[in-house]
């Protein structure tokens, strides 16, 4: 039912903790019903550039394999850069998550969104 990449990333998560001197810090948090899973994203950017990527969280297994696989291929991406980690190519990566699980998907997007906005806000001299 579940990928090796699934398998890999719920056993052995990567990059859990915070990040020290984050400059970018969200939460999500699956209001779907079901699980009720909790996502604290800690980020550190260097001229424009995603360089640290890491969360803590309460949550079913989707999840916590969800912001494993985030994690590993979101660093070194610019604002930009980030329009290609979509809901589909997560979904691919994993192996085709059974709909059950499409949350944890839906969940590590919005994650990324609401770090792509404040990256970009971040670029332009805003306050965050």
């Amino acid at each position: 039912m579940y990928s090796q990449k699934y398998i890999e990333h719920f056993s052995n998560p990567k990059n859990i903790g915070t990040v020290e001197n984050a400059d970018i810090v969200c939460n999500v948090l699956n209001t779907e019903g079901g699980c009720f899973d909790n996502v604290d994203v800690y980020v550190r950017t260097e001229n424009g550039l995603i360089k640290d990527f890491k969360y803590k969280l309460k949550a079913c297994s989707g999840t916590i394999t969800a912001f494993s696989l985030l994690s590993e291929v979101i660093t070194e991406r610019t604002e930009a850069g980030l329009d290609s980690i979509t809901f589909e190519y997560l979904d691919i990566l994993l192996g085709k998550l059974p709909e059950k699980k499409h949350h944890s998907l839906r969940l590590a997007i919005e994650a990324k969104e609401k770090i792509k906005e404040q990256l970009k806000n971040k670029i332009k001299g805003k306050t965050i």
